[in-house]
């Protein structure tokens, strides 16, 4: 069945002035090499100043020869860990990162993908997706599950190690997604960049960047969901853990939003845009491509 999408995947440029933290909204043989560094988490990186204290996590890089001039560097806070610095690096070889933008493309010619402007597009959409992108988002899931997990390891690594409970662990994951830069991809089907490509790249919108936390969070054991408003034209996370805030539901389940644009955001608080329960849909995507 043909369908036309993407009336949302316009360019997502929101300052929210005077709201928390003035943020700025912006909508293959695998190997790892590095683990969660076996120093004292209270000493100082190098290359960073002598009063900052930092977790690492360690580096990624995929295949296990990938130069790791290749990698990007990511430092973070999570406020309720102490301490609340982290670094992770993480970085894909080029043969990976060309077989995952070709296997997007793939999908891109299966479903008749078409741009006809400005972030918009037309494809032929599976049974059950005409009114979303969730068999996209699906496809993405299981195409790049195996680099995701190899970034998955770290955190969940670090998670065990110093004892954090869900809450924290949340924060600690959906810290790292907000850290990546905001960018609309121009250059991709579905206007979507593959979710192991996100942090290889350093960039991401909102989908592109939700559809990684989901996998990130639900490696760490937990319930997370898409959240997904064409009419809003915006997506986030749904996180399936008590606390206050704005609440979406799915059956019997309750989730928090998260909002994995602005760094820095709260969970539970929803960007007043957007406080519109009625027009969000909660895509629980099969769980079973998460890896």
């Amino acid at each position: 069945m043909a369908s036309s999408s993407s009336s949302w995947k316009t360019l997502f440029k929101l300052l929210l002035a005077g709201i928390a933290f003035g943020s700025c909204f912006c909508c293959c043989g695998l190997g790892m090499l590095g683990r969660l560094a076996d120093v004292d988490v209270r000493a100082p990186l190098p290359g960073f100043p002598s009063s900052v204290r930092l977790v690492d996590l360690g580096a990624v890089l995929l295949p296990a020869d990938t130069p790791p001039q290749r990698a990007k560097n990511y430092e973070w806070k999570a406020e309720n860990i102490s301490p609340p610095q982290h670094y992770v690096s993480y970085g894909l070889g080029e043969e990976l990162t060309l077989e995952l933008e070709e296997k997007h493309a793939a999908l891109g010619r299966r479903l008749r993908y078409r741009p006809t402007g400005p972030e918009r597009f037309t494809y032929n959409a599976p049974a059950g997706c005409t009114a979303d992108m969730r068999c996209i988002y699906e496809e993405l899931m299981r195409t790049n599950a195996e680099p995701v997990h190899a970034l998955g390891e770290r955190f969940v690594t670090s998670i065990r190690e110093r004892g954090l409970d869900a809450s924290q662990a949340a924060q600690l994951i959906l810290g790292f997604v907000q850290r990546i830069r905001y960018e609309l991809p121009q250059d991709m089907p579905f206007g979507i960049i593959p979710p192991a490509l996100v942090p290889a790249q350093d960039r991401g919108d909102c989908d592109s960047k939700a559809v990684l936390a989901v996998m990130l969070l639900r490696q760490a054991g937990i319930d997370a969901v898409l959240l997904y408003s064409d009419p809003l034209a915006h997506a986030a996370v749904g996180v399936g853990l008590p606390g206050n805030g704005t609440r979406l539901r799915l059956g019997g389940r309750s989730y928090q939003y998260a909002e994995v644009t602005a760094e820095g955001w709260p969970l539970g608080m929803i960007p007043p845009q957007y406080d519109k329960p009625r027009l969000w849909k909660v895509l629980a995507l099969d769980a079973a491509t998460s890896g």
